[in-house]
Order: structure tokens, then C-alpha cells, then sequence
């Protein structure tokens, strides 16, 4: 059972600023487990896409398509840990041993049935040269947004069910839950895009000052060492061509870029996490519930003792 004063985080409302902040301190408090989870994605995943970039000439495309798929089992192993934490059901996310569970994996299918069927305007938009192009785009905000933000807290309702942090009526949480959404979903569209906006911002300045370090200090050309004279008024529009060039085509640049994407794709994840909670806190009074629902239990408990 789930005890209410066990909870590590506060159950109060929060701005979308706030949901971000939390999930960067939750990122620092578990640096270390958060690095090795991401290891075990990052490495086989940054392997393929240099294999795919590199033999096969496959592009930017390419990485993008395997960051984003890579990243589904990630997050479903990052916010079932961290949700056990933020309930009180364990000390802290554990070993890697410790983060899987069997009952994961069907939980991970959906979640990439999910993908799938969100990318299909990706795919129209990225690997097509003809009209389907037009029609990727207008997929991607109907139905493809829609259906992503109304099933993107299927692993948070996993976890409830789960550390039994949700009531006996599980079905009615669900329903609730999707009643939030709709009646939401323009909130939740403006926090999920700008938890994106500020992630995709992060990864830009963690490759370009990863790049510079590697060129000046290991003199290991990334993309910036590979472009002679880049701040040449005379040769811009040529450095320009070359920029454009090596961020699309050249397997280091891929390999690095995706392996920065994963790394802080759970600054975004938690913060997704992090919203979910706001939004049965301040649209549900979930705190009020959960308590009322522990005081139940523990009435109950003392009748049958008696």
C-alpha cells in the first residue's frame, strides 16, 4: 500500500517552468543510474546509425528515425523507475538489473506501436519528394499530435496500476485521465512543445560546445574542425554549404549528434512525467484523493483487526 508521507516529491500545482526544473534536479540527483540507462541505448544505438551513415551513406534522416525510436524504451524504463521513487516504493532508482522488469516489455511494444503510428507523418514528411510531403505535415498535427498527447501517459498509467498508487476503480482513473486530456489539450500541446523546443535547444549547445572541446583540446574534428576558414566573410556561403553537408551526411557528426539527443531526451520525459502529475493535482485534487484513499485503507485495516 502506499503511504502518503512516503511520497518524495511534493503533490502541489505547478507551472510548466516548474515541471522543467524539477526534472532537471531529478536528472542530477540520479546522474549516475540516468548515464548508465543511457549507455545501454546510446551505445548500440550511436553504433547503428555510424554503421547505416557510413556503408550505406544513409543521412540525417536516418539518426533522427533511430533517436526517436530508441528513445520509447528508454523513457519507459526512466519514468517507471522514477515513478516508483516519486511514490515511495523504493530508496531511488537502482541498478540497470534492478530498473527492468518482465512486465515492461508489453508496456514497451505499445509504447513503439505508438511511435509508429505518430510517424507515419514524420516519414511522409522527411522520405518523401512529392505531394505526400504536404500530407505528412498536416498528418503530424491531425491526428498525429492528437493521438500522441492523448496516449502519452500510457506508462504513467501503467505505474499507477502497478505501485498501487491508484484506487480499486483503475478504470475510472483512465477514463478520468483521458477527460483531462481533452478538456487540455491545448495546455498539453504548449507544454509538450515547449519541453521539446528547450530540449532540442540543449542538445544544439551541448554538440557545439562538445565539438569545440574535441577540436581544441583532443585536436579530434568533429564538424567544426572539418570546415576550414569558417569565419571568413569570403568563404561563408562555402562554409555554409559544408555545415549543412556534414550535419546531414558525415557519421561522426551523426553518431555524436544522436548520442546527444538521448542524452537529454529524459530532461524531457520527466518533465512529461512531471505534468502529468500537476495535471491530476490541480485539475483533479489527486493529493486530496490519495489521502482520502490511505485513510480509507487504514479504517478498514483497524476494523478487520478488530
Amino acid at each position: 500500500m502506499m503511504r502518503f508521507e512516503n511520497i518524495n516529491i511534493a503533490l502541489v500545482p505547478r507551472k510548466a517552468s516548474s515541471c522543467l526544473d524539477l526534472a532537471i534536479r531529478f536528472y542530477g540527483r540520479f546522474l549516475i543510474p540516468i548515464l548508465k540507462l543511457w549507455a545501454v541505448i546510446a551505445i548500440p544505438t550511436c553504433t547503428l546509425v555510424y554503421c547505416l551513415s557510413y556503408y550505406f551513406l544513409l543521412d540525417l534522416r536516418t539518426a533522427l528515425t533511430i533517436a526517436f525510436f530508441a528513445s520509447s524504451p528508454m523513457g519507459v524504463l526512466l519514468t517507471w523507475n522514477s515513478a516508483l521513487f516519486t511514490f515511495g516504493n523504493t530508496q531511488g532508482i537502482g541498478s540497470l538489473r534492478r530498473q527492468f522488469r518482465f512486465q515492461m516489455i508489453p508496456l514497451m511494444l505499445r509504447c513503439l506501436f505508438d511511435r509508429a503510428l505518430f510517424f507515419v507523418g514524420p516519414a511522409l514528411l522527411l522520405f518523401s519528394g512529392n505531394i505526400l510531403s504536404l500530407l505528412g505535415f498536416v498528418y503530424i498535427f491531425f491526428p498525429g499530435t492528437l493521438f500522441l498527447i492523448r496516449n502519452g501517459f500510457r506508462v504513467e498509467q501503467a505505474i499507477l496500476d502497478y505501485a498501487g498508487v491508484a484506487s480499486q476503480q483503475d478504470d475510472s482513473h483512465d477514463h478520468r485521465t483521458k477527460d483531462l486530456i481533452s478538456n487540455n489539450f491545448s495546455s498539453l500541446f504548449g507544454r509538450g512543445l515547449a519541453a521539446f523546443l528547450f530540449c532540442y535547444t540543449l542538445t544544439f549547445i551541448l554538440f557545439i560546445t562538445f565539438d569545440y572541446l574535441c577540436y581544441i583540446l583532443l585536436e579530434f574534428p568533429i564538424l567544426i574542425g572539418q570546415i576550414p576558414y569558417l569565419l571568413d566573410p569570403k568563404t561563408i556561403d562555402e562554409s555554409l554549404v559544408n555545415i549543412m553537408l556534414l550535419m546531414t551526411t558525415d557519421p561522426r557528426v551523426l553518431t555524436v549528434l544522436t548520442a546527444f539527443i538521448l542524452l537529454v531526451y529524459p530532461i524531457g520525459r520527466l518533465t512529461w512525467f512531471f505534468t502529468y502529475i500537476d495535471l491530476r493535482v490541480r485539475l483533479d485534487c489527486w493529493d486530496m484523493e490519495l489521502r482520502m484513499t490511505e485513510v480509507s485503507e487504514n479504517l478498514t485495516f483497524k476494523e478487520v483487526s478488530l
